[in-house]
């Protein structure tokens, strides 16, 4: 399904990001043991689209979001960065992420 204009980018945007943090924390698990990374962190324009559609996922559902939705990601902090989009390793490594 196609959603026209800007949505439509920011929802594949969402979506690309989304995929692409998920990825990277299975195999950073898969890497370090299973233990979890220190952060990730993300430019301020990706996360507003992160928390917008992670937001309007949740609502379309009825799910109620927890307190600091916007601050964790599957378990893991998030932190505003101008470095780019990345995955900061348990051992400080950062792994860029796709967005």
């Amino acid at each position: 399904m196609r959603v026209g204009g800007g949505v439509g980018l920011r929802l594949q945007a969402m979506s690309k990001i989304y995929d692409s943090m998920t990825s990277a924390l299975r195999e950073h698990w898969k890497a370090h043991d299973n233990a979890y990374p220190q952060r990730f962190e993300l430019m301020q324009s990706t996360l507003d689209a992160l928390v917008a559609h992670r937001k309007l996922i949740n609502d379309s559902m009825n799910f109620k979001l927890n307190k600091g939705f916007s601050e964790v990601f599957m378990g893991v902090p998030i932190q505003v960065s101008v470095e780019g989009n990345a995955l900061v390793a348990v051992d400080g490594v950062r792994v860029p992420l796709e967005a």
